[in-house]
């Protein structure tokens, strides 16, 4: 039996995953800011004159955002299996790369379809992001301690809010209608930060805990001690095919993924125009940008609250309802509020509170799934929901409404209230399988709470089993 060892006091355990989280937190972080600003700058650039530069008209803008959304989604399963494969750090890193060449790319597109072919490549190398980031933080955290994590890396999407909007001003002070345009320097700088973040990435993030250089062998007993006592990590990186059969018919992964649809259709309406519908309430392109950032900002502070609350054991399931109050109040205020600007505005705002609930979506697919084939599989059918949700939610934006967009705004407010009735569900699901699973086996639950487990033991059943089999294993919610 492998004995606890060094780290028994809490002030050890706290020193190592501060020396942990100030070395793969930053990176995670970078990684997701990016992946969102990429997508965002597509927003900023229709408000500094793409449409115009490249001749498009009706819905084309809209399927710019849906082209690469099914590229998103059919690219989850190959990028699953690349994760399977390889290395997660080494996939992600590669991945980066890529989209950083072709962000930068953008900027010599000189028509529609040029511009549909890139934006569909960019789908394809950014749907890593998601399954690789919610896989490698797995790897670390138990999973009490993942979730603040999640909410930390998450909080990339507020970031990119922010920043987009700042680089959008920025780079409307350049030329507009010549081979210069303010967008296309917009994409060069973006895309050559990429390349940058995607270079640190393979240089200094780790692929496991045991291949880490910086640390000692002691601590890497620890964190396998750790999260094989707290049933979390990723296992074993081995196939397993009947893991993934289980993946595809768990009741629980399809309500996840029916979730992150309903939250993610107002999230991407939002991320995606939200500077065109301030730009509509009369503003010119510039104040549009700067207008935006506030939503960033909301985004943050909502994003760390809910995921910080979990440290004081608070209902995930009931967080993301109560996220849901001041979206629906936002998306009222947008969608049929008709005293001014500033009430529109506002509820422009406050519906960015729908952003913080995927994170802990992203946290309850990384917590309650053992083994890594259908961690990678679960994680990759939660990517394939966002991407769905993404292509739904620009279509509802219809030209011909400009620039109320009734359509999108009622679907907004529709679906803001299906998601709290489906977060209720989620926690009657995992409610009812722990108190099945307690009745079945209180005797391996005692042995575990006890401390009394042979730590070889709980990592051979976490490799080899997966969360449906493990009768050891509690949901959480």
């Amino acid at each position: 039996m492998l004995a606890l060892s060094w780290g028994t006091t809490g002030a050890s355990d706290r020193a190592l995953y501060r020396k942990i989280d100030a070395r793969i937190l930053p990176l995670m972080f970078a990684a997701y800011f990016l992946q969102f600003l990429d997508k965002v700058l597509i927003n900023y650039a229709n408000i500094m004159g793409l449409q115009e530069d490249l001749g498009m008209h009706g819905q084309q803008f809209s399927w710019l955002a849906t082209a690469f959304f099914i590229a998103y989604s059919v690219a989850e399963f190959p990028q699953g299996w690349l994760l399977q494969k390889f290395p997660p750090a080494t996939v992600l890193g590669v991945n980066v790369f890529l989209w950083g060449v072709l962000v930068s790319s953008t900027a010599a597109c000189r028509n529609y379809a040029s511009l549909v072919a890139v934006r569909t490549l960019l789908g394809v190398f950014e749907a890593v992001i998601t399954p690789a980031l919610i896989l490698i933080t797995s790897q670390w955290y138990t999973r009490r301690e993942s979730t603040p994590r999640f909410g930390l890396w998450y909080c990339g999407l507020g970031a990119g809010q922010i920043i987009g909007g700042l680089v959008s001003f920025a780079a409307q002070h350049g030329p507009r209608g010549t081979s210069l345009s303010g967008w296309r320097i917009m994409f060069v700088a973006v895309g050559l930060f990429n390349l940058i973040i995607a270079v640190l990435i393979l240089l200094l993030l780790p692929n496991a805990p045991e291949t880490t250089s910086w640390l000692s062998e002691a601590e890497k007993i620890r964190i396998r001690e750790r999260l094989a006592l707290d049933q979390a990590g990723t296992g074993r990186k081995v196939f397993r095919a009947t893991a993934l059969v289980e993946a595809l018919f768990d009741t629980h992964v399809w309500v996840l993924f029916v979730l992150t649809i309903l939250i993610v259709i107002p999230s991407g309406v939002v991320t995606t125009f939200s500077a065109t519908l301030i730009r509509g309430f009369g503003y010119d392109p510039k104040a549009a940008a700067l207008l935006n950032i506030p939503s960033g900002a909301v985004s943050i502070i909502a994003t760390l609250g809910c995921t910080y609350a979990i440290l004081i054991e608070f209902p995930r399931w009931l967080g993301i309802v109560l996220l849901m109050v001041p979206t629906l109040i936002g998306a009222g205020l947008m969608s049929f509020y008709e005293g001014g600007k500033a009430g529109v505005l506002a509820g422009i705002y406050l519906i960015n509170f729908v952003v913080a609930p995927l994170a802990l979506v992203y946290a309850l697919a990384g917590v309650n799934t053992q083994g890594y084939t259908k961690k990678i599989a679960v994680n990759a059918v939660v990517a394939i929901g966002f991407g769905i949700a993404n292509i739904i939610g620009p279509q509802t934006f219809l030209s011909w409404e400009a620039p109320g967009y009734i359509s999108a705004k009622i679907t907004i407010f529709a679906v803001n209230g299906a998601v709290i009735i489906v977060a209720i569900m989620l926690r009657l699901l995992y409610g009812w399988r722990n108190r099945r699973r307690i009745n079945e086996r209180q005797a391996e639950l005692d042995a575990l709470s006890s401390g009394r487990i042979d730590i070889r033991a709980l990592e051979k059943l976490e490799g080899e089993d997966t969360d449906m089999r493990n009768k050891a294993f509690v949901y959480v919610y």
